[in-house]
């Protein structure tokens, strides 16, 4: 009897100590399921912007390490949601929520510049799960947007501003391009951070239309004319912008005319800087030009859409209609027309800032001649209204407006005496106030020029300050290298009430500051019959 119960307890103590080792190991088991970053995380993948894995996976010795949490805040954010750094550094996106990716490109357009989990197949928007890692370094300088593929609708989206490589500060003189150039489109391709001119002419008789692309390639400072030849002889004041379709971005250019002529296409066409290839769209003709006679007037791109503000009905007016692109709607419904701009405005400094897009001067046609103007104004593309700003201190026109640090760069240009002129003025959305910037060397108007955004604007060719004599020469300004020259202020403009869009051309607006107004469909504007004018301005 007492060995059975001796065996009893024994059985029982045995048993006992194996549920005791099993707890405890289960025990241990779930706390390591439950803290999956207690341990170790992926290991970090270091990759070049073009998705080439870094030597050795280790950044550069003065590279930093910059952490974003992937749905943060609200679990739909990236925290921060901007980060600024210099090239050679890297951007570490961890993810504290399930069910989002990293995707470069402007919302809901993925660009393929960079993407989670790996930088390959990045229109997929692979979405990844709490605890994932993904890390990308940034070789140049640019600004570079991404989003969430699953919550770009709802805002869920970031931008990395990477500066640096750029010297010396301020303006410097550049290689020559391959010709004289005038009336070309200058596109800064951030997928390759080479700047490009396409068309232009060099010189203003018949037949000397450029039908060729040149590429300036910052890193080995030289410029190299492209192979291919461009689809026509309408090469002159067109509109171009990079737009992204099915994960390739491409330079799109719209309009346009030959040298000596008074006609003008509508025609869209694409250029690929990587494959060096030009090709027609086919369909989808600007409808701004359906005179046949009228050239794209300020234009800039949105949120993957291209915008052409007013344009010249050649040697007749200037024109009010704004247009909408979108290379990603269906053949046949790419274009919508939009609210007209408060005048008509042609060859206008025109930019886009945190999705509102802003003119800044433009040019007029008065008693049979082109003229400068100080209009400016602002248009929400989404909204679709008009808003008033400070005026440009001085008049200007035929010329580009570039976002420069989130604020405009309207540089040099205009055709009346003192013009054409050196002069940079820049326009502050924050506080509506134009201050003047650190001039270039020659001054110049109708020539290609575009920035990076963040460290480096190229300018080159154009008219002479003599308004005859095309150039060759290139001027770079370098943010990077030293501080940025402090800007000179100038007077901020007084406050009047909203405008409402009118088909009244006017020279000289008001200055007032920003508004929102309510869309009219105004006609193009179309100024009463003016005098028999002296010899026509070439176009």
């Amino acid at each position: 009897m007492k060995r059975s119960k001796a065996a009893v307890r024994a059985i029982f103590w045995l048993a006992m100590t194996f549920a005791i080792v099993f707890f405890v190991r289960a025990e241990s088991g779930d706390r390591r399921a439950s803290m999956p970053h207690a341990k170790s995380a992926p290991p970090i993948r270091i990759v070049d912007q073009n998705g080439r894995p870094a030597v050795n996976g280790v950044p550069s010795a003065t590279s930093t390490i910059v952490d974003v949490m992937v749905g943060g805040g609200n679990g739909f954010q990236f925290v921060p949601d901007t980060v600024n750094i210099s090239v050679g550094d890297t951007v570490r996106w961890t993810w504290v929520a399930s069910g989002h990716s990293v995707t470069s490109g402007p919302p809901c357009v993925a660009d393929s510049q960079y993407c989670s989990p790996n930088d390959t197949n990045c229109p997929a928007g692979t979405l990844s799960n709490s605890g994932t890692v993904y890390t990308h370094t940034f070789a140049e300088p640019g600004v570079y947007s991404y989003h969430c593929a699953a919550h770009c609708v709802i805002g869920m989206t970031g931008v990395v501003n990477v500066s640096g490589g750029c010297a010396p500060s301020g303006w410097s003189a550049g290689p020559d391009m391959p010709t004289v150039l005038v009336r070309a489109v200058g596109v800064h391709f951030q997928a390759d951070a080479n700047f490009y001119t396409v068309g232009g002419r060099t010189a203003d008789t018949a037949g000397s239309d450029f039908q060729h692309v040149l590429q300036y390639n910052p890193t080995s400072n030289s410029w190299t004319q492209m192979a291919s030849t461009l689809p026509d002889n309408q090469m002159n004041n067109m509109a171009c912008g990079v737009l992204t379709v099915s994960g390739t971005p491409l330079i799109y250019c719209v309009g346009g005319s030959a040298a000596g002529a008074t006609a003008a296409t509508a025609r869209v066409f694409t250029y690929d800087p990587v494959t060096d290839t030009p090709a027609l769209l086919g369909s989808d003709d600007w409808p701004g030009d359906a005179a046949g006679t009228i050239l794209p007037g300020g234009f800039t791109v949105a949120n993957n859409k291209l915008y052409i503000l007013g344009g010249f009905n050649i040697n007749v007016a200037s024109t009010n209609e704004i247009w909408e692109f979108n290379p990603n709607a269906a053949a046949g419904s790419r274009w919508t027309q939009k609210v007209n701009a408060p005048e008509g405005i042609m060859y206008a400094p025109t930019c886009t800032i945190g999705g509102t897009i802003y003119v800044g001067g433009a040019s007029d046609y008065q008693g049979g001649t082109v003229v400068d103007t100080t209009n400016s104004f602002s248009f929400d593309p989404v909204a679709n209204t008009i808003g008033a700003i400070a005026a440009i201190p001085r008049a200007t026109g035929e010329t580009r407006g570039l976002n420069f640090n989130g604020q405009m760069y309207v540089m040099g240009g205009g055709r009346v005496a003192p013009n054409p002129s050196t002069e940079v003025d820049i326009y502050d959305p924050g506080t509506n106030s134009w201050t003047i910037g650190v001039p270039f060397t020659t001054a110049r108007r109708n020539f290609p020029t575009d920035t990076d955004g963040i460290t480096r604007i190229v300018l080159s060719g154009g008219y002479a300050s003599d308004g005859v004599t095309p150039l060759a020469s290139t001027e770079i300004f370098c943010a990077g290298g030293g501080p940025t020259p402090t800007p000179t202020p100038t007077a901020t403009a007084t406050p009047t009430a909203t405008v409402i869009p009118s088909a009244t051309p006017s020279a000289t607006p008001t200055a007032t500051p920003t508004a929102s107004v309510t869309p009219t469909a105004t006609p193009r504007v179309t100024p009463r019959p003016r005098p028999t004018p002296h010899p026509r301005p070439t176009p």
